[in-house]
Formats: C-alpha cells, sequence, structure tokens
C-alpha cells in the first residue's frame, strides 16, 4: 500500500467492498439498531421527568407520590440498559461473522494467487492482512457504529425534545454545526495522510520480525542479533513515531470540538436566562431545558469522534483487502487424465523466460520420459532444471512448446487433475506445526498402515519409535524439533504417502548421511518400473543408476544417456563426475 494518504473518494471503495461483507449479516445490524432505537427513546424522559419534580415535586399537593421517583428511574435506567446491552450483543455478533467472512475470502485469495504475487509480498504482510487486519477493520468501523448508535438515536431524540420545548433557542444551537464540520474537515484530512503513514510502518516491522522467526539459525550463526536488534528498533521506531502522529492528529478533534460546543452554549444558556426573565419560564422548564442542551451536547462530542475510527478502519480495510485484488493463478483447462495415468511424460520445444532475467530460463528444451523409466536432470546451477519442475506442475506456462503427459497437452487439464499426478519433494523442506502422522498424510486421509510404510521407505521409521507419541508427535514450527535429515526423510515420505504415477525428487537426499541415502533408493528401487521418477541432484551417487540422464546447459539439453554411457562420451557429464570426485 502507498504510504501517501488516500483521499475520501478513494476509501469509497473500500467502503462499498467492505459493505459487501456485512450485507448478509445485515439482520444482525438491524436488530442492533432497533434495540439502540430502544435505548434512545427512553433519552428525553430523563429531562422531562426533571421538569416535572422541579415543578410540581416540590408542591404541597404534589402530582405524584414520592415512591414513584425511584421507580420511575430505576426502571428506566434499567430499560435503557438492557436496550443497551441487545445494540453491543448483536452488533459485536454480525461484526464476528463479518470478520470470519473477510478472513475466510482473503485466505482464499491467497490461495488462488498467482506465483508471481508470492515473490513480490514483503514478509509477514500476508499474516498481517489474513488476520490482524480485519479484525482491526472491522472493530474500529463496529467502535464507530456503537457511537453513531448510542449517541447519535438518542441526540436525535434529544434534539426533538429541545425543538418540542423551545425552537428558537434550538435552532441557535444548530448554528454552531458548519465551525465544527469545518474544523473536523481539516483534522481528517491530517488522519487519513499519517494514518496510511503508520500503517506502512506497521506492515514493514511484521516484516522485520518474520525475518528473524523464520531465519534464526542464520541470525545466530552470523552473530546478527545485534544488527537484527538495531534493525528492528529503527523500524519500530518509525511505526512509533508514525502513530504518536495519528494519536495526536486524533486528539486534536476533541479539544477543538469542545472549545467550539462550549461557545455556543455559553451563548445559548445566556439567551436562555435572559428568555427565562422576560417570558416567565419555570425553573423547571428551563432546566429540562438546559439538561437535553447539555445531553445533546455531550453526545455530539462523542460523535465528533467517530470520523477517525471510520477512516483508520477503511485503511486498513484498503491495505487488506489489496489481497482481493491479486490476480488468481490462471486455469484455463477443463479436462481429466483418462485412468489409469501410466506417467509417460514428453516435453516439446520448451522455452521460457522470467520478467527481469537476463535470458530464457528454458530455450527449445525436449526430452522424453517413458511411463515406469527413472530419469535425472543434471546441470549447473541456472541450467533450467527447476524451471522444467515448475513447468510439469503449472506452477508457471511455457512461452512456447508444449507438455504431454500420456499424450495429453497438460494445458488442456485442470490444475486440479495436473498436479493430483505429482508428488514432489523440494529441496525447499516445508513442514507444518503439527502432528508428525499429519505431516506425512498432509490433505489426503490418514491411514496408519500406508503412513507407516512411507515412513519405512523413508529411513524414518525406527527414529518414529523412539518418540513418546510415536506419529502423533507434535513436530513444531516447519519441522523446528527435527533434525535437518530428518526433516527431509519426512518430506519424502509424504511425498511416499501421496502414491501419484509420477515423483519428482529435487536434491531430496541432500542432507542425508549415506546409509540413510542408500535406504532411500533402496525404496524407489523397488518402486521402479510403476512409478515415473524424477531426480535432481548435484551429488551425482544420487543419479547413477537412473534409466537415463539428460544434461542441461543454458535452457537446452546437451546430453543424455545412462551414466556408463555419459561418462563414455567425455563430454559435460564426465566433467561434473569428475569435479563431484575431486
Amino acid at each position: 500500500m502507498s504510504a501517501q494518504a488516500p483521499a475520501r473518494d478513494e476509501l469509497k471503495p473500500t467502503a462499498r467492498r467492505l459493505w459487501s461483507f456485512f450485507k448478509p449479516h445485515r439482520r444482525g445490524l438491524l436488530a442492533a439498531f432497533l434495540a439502540y432505537t430502544g435505548a434512545a427513546l427512553t433519552e428525553p424522559l430523563i429531562p422531562h421527568l426533571l421538569t416535572l419534580v422541579l415543578d410540581q415535586g416540590f408542591a404541597a399537593q404534589a402530582a405524584f407520590p414520592l415512591w414513584m421517583v425511584p421507580v420511575v428511574l430505576i426502571s428506566l435506567f434499567a430499560l435503557r440498559g438492557l436496550f443497551g446491552f441487545l445494540g453491543q450483543y448483536l452488533l459485536h455478533w454480525t461484526v464476528g461473522r463479518t470478520v470470519l467472512d473477510l478472513r475466510r475470502a482473503l485466505m482464499d485469495a491467497l490461495l488462488r494467487a498467482d506465483a508471481r504475487a508470492f515473490t513480490q509480498m514483503p514478509g509477514g504482510a500476508a499474516v498481517t492482512k489474513v488476520v490482524a487486519d480485519p479484525q482491526q477493520a472491522v472493530s474500529l468501523l463496529a467502535l464507530s457504529t456503537v457511537v453513531l448508535l448510542r449517541d447519535g438515536l438518542p441526540a436525535i431524540a434529544l434534539l426533538g425534545f429541545l425543538l418540542y420545548t423551545n425552537w428558537q433557542l434550538t435552532l441557535l444551537t444548530l448554528a454552531t454545526l458548519p465551525a465544527l464540520a469545518y474544523v473536523l474537515r481539516k483534522v481528517n484530512r491530517r488522519v487519513r495522510k499519517v494514518g496510511a503513514v503508520a500503517y506502512d510502518a506497521q506492515i514493514q516491522l511484521s516484516g522485520v520480525v518474520d525475518d528473524v522467526a523464520r531465519a534464526w539459525r542464520l541470525v545466530r550463526s552470523f552473530n546478527a542479533e545485534p544488527f537484527e536488534r538495531a534493525r528492528f528498533a529503527d523500524t519500530a521506531g518509525h511505526l512509533r513515531r508514525q502513530t504518536l502522529k495519528q494519536a495526536a492528529a486524533n486528539a486534536m478533534s476533541q479539544p477543538l470540538s469542545q472549545l467550539i460546543s462550549a461557545a455556543g452554549l455559553s451563548l445559548i444558556v445566556a439567551l436562555a436566562l435572559y428568555q427565562g426573565r422576560q417570558d416567565g419560564v419555570t425553573p423547571g422548564e428551563f432546566a429540562g431545558f438546559v439538561t437535553a442542551l447539555l445531553g445533546l451536547m455531550s453526545r455530539a462530542r462523542h460523535l465528533t469522534d467517530v470520523m477517525q475510527p471510520i477512516t483508520n478502519g477503511l485503511i486498513v480495510a484498503r491495505g487488506c483487502m489489496e489481497l482481493l485484488e491479486i490476480p488468481p493463478e490462471q486455469d484455463p483447462g477443463r479436462g481429466e487424465l483418462p485412468e489409469p495415468v501410466r506417467g509417460d511424460i514428453s516435453l516439446q520445444a520448451l522455452r521460457l523466460s522470467y520478467p527481469g532475467g537476463a535470458g530464457p530460463a528454458l530455450d527449445g528444451l525436449s526430452l522424453q520420459v517413458p511411463a515406469g523409466h527413472t530419469v535425472a536432470l543434471v546441470g549447473p546451477s541456472g541450467a533450467g532444471k527447476s524451471s522444467v519442475i515448475h513447468l510439469l506442475q503449472g506452477l508457471a506456462l511455457p512461452d512456447e512448446g508444449a507438455i504431454l503427459i500420456d499424450g495429453v497437452d497438460s494445458r488442456s487439464l485442470s490444475l486440479a487433475a495436473l498436479r493430483r499426478q505429482f508428488a514432489v519433494v523440494s529441496q525447499d523442506i516445508v513442514l507444518f506445526d503439527d502432528s508428525l502422522l499429519a505431516n506425512v498424510c498432509y490433505a489426503q486421509a490418514p491411514d496408519l498402515a500406508r503412513a507407516e510404510a512411507a515412513l519405512r521407505d523413508a529411513a524414518l521409521w525406527d527414529f518414529v519409535q523412539t518418540l513418546p507419541e510415536g506419529v502423533n508427535t507434535r513436530i513444531g514450527a516447519n519441522g523446528s524439533t527435527l533434525s535437518g535429515g530428518q526433516r527431509q526423510r519426512l518430506a519424502i515420505a509424504r511425498a511416499l504417502y501421496r502414491n501419484a504415477p509420477i515423483w519428482i525428487f529435487d536434491e531430496a537426499t541432500s542432507a542425508l548421511d549415506t546409509e540413510s541415502e542408500r535406504a532411500v533408493q533402496e525404496a524407489l528401487a523397488r518402486h521402479q518400473g510403476r512409478k515415473t521418477l524424477i531426480l535432481i541432484a548435484h551429488r551425482l551417487s544420487t543419479v547413477r543408476h537412473a534409466d537415463r540422464i539428460f544434461v542441461l546447459q543454458a535452457g537446452r539439453v546437451v546430453e543424455d544417456g545412462t551414466h556408463t554411457e555419459l561418462l563414455a562420451l567425455g563430454g559435460n557429464y564426465a566433467a561434473l563426475v569428475s569435479l563431484a570426485a575431486e
């Protein structure tokens, strides 16, 4: 979000979009409105009762018995309290439902977002926009709504009472409104400006904390605690300064509005006293009028503060709703692969370029992977290996060329149908803060027998047996309680559990010791002929038994063959083997 202050017109689309989330729960809003209306209707009764008490209660022959005074007052306040409670409860019920719907929509937008959005999003921004911002935005607007209903409706009721009692003086009271509106407009413009800057500063601070939480090992290995502490202090100090400016801008409205109200009130009271001396107004009528006027001014003073939280809430809402504007991932295909899927893959003259890249990531790459075969992609960094994997899973679309799976163009398939054919172990291991079993069976129905088989094949079952709760043991955020090798083996077990026809292992055994790597390779060998396996590895011991090895360079296949054939060729692959042996 830009730090530039949003104009009022720029916030209108945000308000309309936010209303679309409130609209399904408008019955709750209507019920809250009716409850607050009931509380507001009791407001003019207080100055009216005061008039009766002062004019008739002190007479020798009072028009009402004394016991009625506490009964009526207690009943009146009890009724107003009941209506106020119902209004606040119903409003917060509506707020809770609205926040839930908004969070669901934001999470859905995040799940559907185009891949480029994740490369451009600041660290921690997604968490803030999905979790914190909806609650903050809707709560600020709900607070304003409470003020409008709790103080606005009684103000209208008191204004009606004042017009009925003395319309001339009441109209004089309204003369202060233009000056009040002018001051609030100026203050509100300042609030919008500093509020936008403060929101950006909060996102930056979230990014710093997210960086430290994710990279705590790196921070400590570099002895970077003082650097990160200073970076956090600098960013937090910037946020504090902007928040202070925002608070100062918010605080200006109250004393200015009070000053204008006090000037108007003093004039009205003086005129009321003068009118009373001239026209013989009773003390009760004067006291009732002044009480109602003070009540109106008190309510109006609260209403002067209502624009600041509305503006701040819309600023926050606009920031989180930027997620809803992210283009979704393109999914033009609708087809399904005919069962059973064999796993035959054909890459035909693929070309792919990334925005800002120095050259094409893939430059006419073609290769064939027969069903049930194990192939390896090797080559230096930047040769195009990861780009091939991205294209196979539909995480990127080729500029030219085609990918055929069992003879079917992958672009004709829905992304769900395409990705269902792959089980992937990436070099960037991602685990979830859940049980070991939940990580193995991720997004699938748990089957203990299948999970045990996958863990055995991944050479992790013996370790699981030592855990106090076995497969139900929680592994911490991103597997923080596991070693690097255990995390990698768990990711392999997850891929094996999926039982897809095509497996992709991208540096999947790089963190394993020799014994564990051999165990995983033996497990994969047992599936050979039944699964199509694509290996990417810099450790050539992992790929030497592949049915075919493709050597990539500058986005093209420059050599292919078996390990023995490529060594005899004495080309790029042989050079890689020589380097690995040194």
